[in-house]
């Protein structure tokens, strides 16, 4: 008897979950709505969606849920403790910006002691598995270290698959001769290259175009053109364009 009670309370159990999943909208939907309130920014509200999406078996969830602990915002207070959490469940799950997350946490101290081995051992792993920006993250510690032909090295590869930020990167390398000859026609494509698309990401690729024309560096000097690209990446918010347009201004004046 007693069995049979049990057998039947596990039976109508089992038909409850499967009940509730059904009646719960796909990953996919959630997935794409919790996008939708990110880019409301009603942070809260997206945090709220991605739990579900990840209860709902939706890994890509977990990472989502790292960047904005990470970042925080309105609605969402910046939780490094619940960011390495979710970082580590995306990793977990196979996803390679989990990875990329843990080491920008380690890289940075973010809640944890600064480890830049630890840091390492998370990007390398990342740019193993072809994640794009993880490249540039070795180049950085490199950079920091002072290997600057390491750190050029990285730049480069990650500018070849695509990160823009990495872009940047070497076209800083080649304008300086950080590890690498001096070749401002070099640092031109590179700067060219990072500043395409004209959003804030690219606002660096602005700035260094414009630090090209400002100097001469590759270029005949044309002040008006820096000028107008400095402003542009101001107006995009980057603060070092602004402060090149204060330093301008100054000296004009």
């Amino acid at each position: 008897m007693i069995r049979s009670l049990f057998l039947s309370l596990s039976l109508l159990l089992s038909l409850f979950s499967v009940a509730e999943a059904q009646l719960m909208p796909p990953a996919s939907s959630i997935m794409a709505e919790a996008k939708a309130a990110t880019d409301a920014k009603d942070l809260a509200r997206a945090v709220e969606l991605y739990k579900k999406a990840y209860a709902n078996k939706e890994p890509h969830a977990a990472e989502q849920l790292a960047r904005l602990y990470l970042d925080g915002g309105k609605g969402v207070a910046v939780d490094y403790v619940a960011a390495r959490v979710w970082a580590q469940k995306s990793a977990d799950a196979g996803e390679t910006r989990g990875l990329l997350y843990l080491g920008k946490i380690w890289m940075e101290g973010l809640g944890v002691s600064k480890d830049l081995d630890k840091a390492l051992g998370y990007f390398r792993q990342g740019n193993q598995a072809g994640d794009m920006k993880s490249a540039r993250y070795i180049g950085l510690i490199a950079l920091e270290r002072r290997k600057d032909a390491e750190a050029a090295s990285w730049f480069e590869k990650g500018a070849m698959a695509g990160d823009i930020t990495s872009q940047y990167y070497l076209g800083r390398a080649y304008q300086a001769g950080d590890g690498v000859a001096q070749d401002f026609a070099a640092a031109l494509k590179w700067y060219t290259t990072a500043a395409k698309r004209g959003d804030l990401i690219e606002s660096d690729g602005m700035v260094g175009l414009a630090s090209l024309y400002e100097q001469g560096q590759g270029v005949p000097t044309d002040l008006e053109k820096a000028k107008g690209l400095y402003q542009k990446a101001a107006d995009l918010g980057n603060a070092k364009a602004q402060e090149a347009l204060n330093r301008i201004s100054k000296v004009q004046n």
